[in-house]
């Protein structure tokens, strides 16, 4: 049952317009600061800054929003913010400056995110719907690698944060339009648990404890290795193929069939099996980075971004079924925040790794190559202490 069609209609929009506008600066932001002739070593340390972000603060936006019961002052603050960074990155070349104002958008960013624990709330964590709405995301994703690859080869790699801007405006709107709808919320995640201990005899302490915290360190491991080396995926492809549209649709690729995957999985990920599909999705990472080590041309990369999006559908999709499903209002805004500081904290430890690396030797690849292992850490951490509620 969906408690309110308008805001989750106006929530996927939202959702839809925030990671094409996020995509573009994440796929682009090392070939821009490469334009403003900063150092290989000096960029990858600035792209952490959004992980750094990210890590630091959707736990606090989680824990604040079930605090106070209110998710959708998190999304205006959210919304207005980025555009603000976004205005400024625009108006700005100094190095300095367009450092501060990523950290900025990184840190709005976060607060908009509590747009995932509203919809699920509104959605009554209905596995489908929450597959919609993963679906929407790398959709968006897939919108802002290729299309912004375009844009950029046709008015320039200086024009970045004005397509951005351009794409995040329409955002407004939807947001303000979003109503939350709260005590509708709380008095239908009571109805269900009322059912539940009606029909299985459980208790809400047990709901509320169910969460395995193995799912935290495989998120950090596998994003340790693996997410570091996105800001640069464009820059490795341009040097064999020259052309940023065929870089952009080779991302792009990815995210287009993570749209379709993600549709599948919310029909097929079941309490059975979703550990299945998170040491699958670990697993593959690893194969993935390989891949980009030994990739030479547009067909290899091609088979191996296939190989990645099975890769992060499979993880990501299980993580989110498992937790939306073993969390409830008082705890779910924090709980997702945990996940995603998971996320983002392995990004940025992983890319502060990586930088030093690169600081001994700039070879790409030799540095990627030590990066094959730690998703099998996740792997093996998932195999031993992860287990899924039955």
């Amino acid at each position: 049952m969906i408690l309110s069609k308008k805001s989750v209609i106006l929530i996927l929009i939202s959702t839809f317009l925030i990671n094409t506008a996020a995509m573009v600066v994440y796929t682009y932001t090392s070939t821009y600061l490469l334009y403003l002739g900063t150092s290989k070593s000096l960029m990858q340390l600035i792209v952490t800054i959004f992980p750094l972000t990210a890590f630091c603060f959707p736990p606090l936006y989680g824990f604040l929003s079930d605090k106070y019961q209110n998710r959708i002052v998190f999304l205006l603050i959210g919304t207005f913010g980025m555009i603000f960074a976004f205005v400024m990155l625009s108006l700005t070349r100094d190095l300095i400056f367009t450092t501060l104002f990523l950290f900025l958008f990184g840190f709005f960013m976060a607060s908009s995110n509590i747009s995932f624990t509203l919809y699920s709330e509104l959605v009554e964590d209905d596995k489908k719907y929450v597959s919609y709405l993963n679906a929407i995301i790398v959709a968006g994703w897939f919108i802002g690698a290729q299309f912004g690859g375009i844009v950029i080869d046709i008015y320039g790699i200086e024009n970045i944060f004005l397509l951005v801007l351009s794409i995040s405006l329409p955002n407004i709107i939807c947001v303000v339009l979003i109503r939350e709808n709260r005590p509708m919320i709380l008095e239908s995640y009571n109805n269900r648990v009322n059912k539940k201990l009606n029909d299985l005899n459980t208790n809400v302490t047990e709901v509320e404890n169910s969460i395995s915290k193995s799912i935290y360190y495989g998120l950090f491991f596998r994003n340790f290795s693996i997410k570091p080396i996105m800001p640069i995926l464009a820059l490795l492809m341009i040097s064999y193929l020259g052309n940023r549209s065929e870089v952009g649709f080779l991302i792009g690729i990815n995210f287009f069939l993570q749209f379709f995957l993600m549709l599948l999985a919310g029909k097929i990920i079941t309490s059975k099996n979703v550990k299945m599909f998170m040491v699958m999705g670990y697993t593959l990472s690893s194969l993935t980075i390989f891949g980009y080590i030994i990739s030479t041309s547009f067909f290899i990369y091609f088979f191996f971004q296939l190989i990645f999006a099975f890769s992060y559908s499979m993880h990501w999709a299980a993580t989110i079924v498992y937790i939306t499903q073993n969390t409830t209002p008082k705890n779910k805004g924090q709980i997702i925040g945990y996940a995603n500081a998971s996320v983002f904290s392995g990004s940025f430890v992983g890319g502060l790794f990586f930088t030093l690396l690169l600081s001994f030797n700039p070879n790409y690849y030799m540095a990627m190559s030590f990066m094959i292992i730690f998703p099998i850490i996740s792997v093996v951490i998932i195999s031993l202490k992860f287990k899924p509620k039955r």
